[in-house]
C-alpha cells in the first residue's frame, strides 16, 4: 500500500483503486522532469489476478446510508461516507492501515462492489427481502473474487441484513473467515480501527 522511490513494480501493484482527486493529491511533479513520481501515500491495492503476497486479507464492509451526493459515477470507496468508511479512509490518509488489506463493499443496490468500482449515488436500504433477492449473486460474486485473488483471510464488518445476504458464502473456501467484534457502533468502530492498524484483538474467527 505504499510506494517507495521509483519502484514500478510497487506502483503497478497498488495504483488500482484510487480516485482522480486522490491521484492529484499524491502525484508529485518534479519541475525539472516531465515524469511523475508517486510518494508517501497509503492506498487500497490493485490486487493482481494471482496474489503475490504470502498473506493477504479482504475486508468485506457493508455500505452506509450516508453517501456523497454526486451525479457522476465515482469510486465506491469515495461514495460512502458513513462511520466505518470514515475510519477506513482516515487510516489511509494517515498511512496507518496494514499493507496486506484490501476492501470490498456490500451494497443494497449493487450487491458485491470492489472499492474502486465506479457507482452512482442511490437511496436503497438492505432488508430481509432485499437480502434474499441479492444473496445468491452476492455470494457467488464474492466467492469467485476471493478464489481468483487468493485471499488468505476474510474479515467481515456487516450489519444483520447484510449478513443474511452472505450467509454460507465461505463454505467452499480455504480462506479463514473472521468478523469485527463489538456491541454497538462505537465498539465495532474501535475494533475496526485497531484491526486496520494491525491489532487483531478486535476480530473473532467464525469458520
Amino acid at each position: 500500500m505504499k510506494i517507495h522511490g521509483n519502484s514500478e513494480i510497487e506502483a503497478i501493484k497498488i495504483l488500482r483503486e484510487i480516485s482522480v482527486p486522490e491521484l492529484e493529491e499524491i502525484l508529485v511533479i518534479n519541475p525539472s522532469s516531465s515524469s511523475k513520481s508517486v510518494t508517501h501515500h497509503q492506498l487500497y491495492t490493485s490486487a493482481p489476478t494471482i496474489r503475490d503476497r504470502s498473506m493477504s486479507t479482504l475486508l468485506v464492509q457493508s455500505c452506509s446510508k450516508s453517501k456523497k451526493q454526486t451525479d457522476e459515477p465515482i469510486s465506491a470507496i469515495d461514495l460512502y461516507s458513513g462511520y466505518f468508511f470514515k475510519i477506513i479512509k482516515k487510516s489511509i490518509r494517515e498511512e496507518t492501515v496494514n499493507s496486506d488489506i484490501d476492501v470490498c463493499i456490500l451494497s443494497a443496490k449493487y450487491g458485491f462492489v470492489k472499492s474502486n468500482e465506479k457507482i452512482t449515488t442511490y437511496d436503497r436500504q438492505m432488508n430481509s427481502e432485499r437480502a434474499m433477492e441479492l444473496g445468491p449473486t452476492i455470494r457467488e460474486d464474492l466467492q469467485n473474487y476471493i478464489s481468483r485473488m487468493g485471499y488468505n483471510r476474510i474479515i467481515i464488518n456487516a450489519g444483520k441484513e447484510y449478513r443474511k445476504a452472505i450467509s454460507g458464502f465461505g463454505e467452499d473456501l480455504s480462506a479463514d473467515i473472521y468478523e469485527i467484534t463489538g456491541d454497538g457502533l462505537g465498539l465495532k468502530g474501535r475494533s475496526l480501527k485497531k484491526f486496520l492498524r494491525g491489532d487483531e484483538s478486535g476480530i473473532a474467527r467464525v469458520n
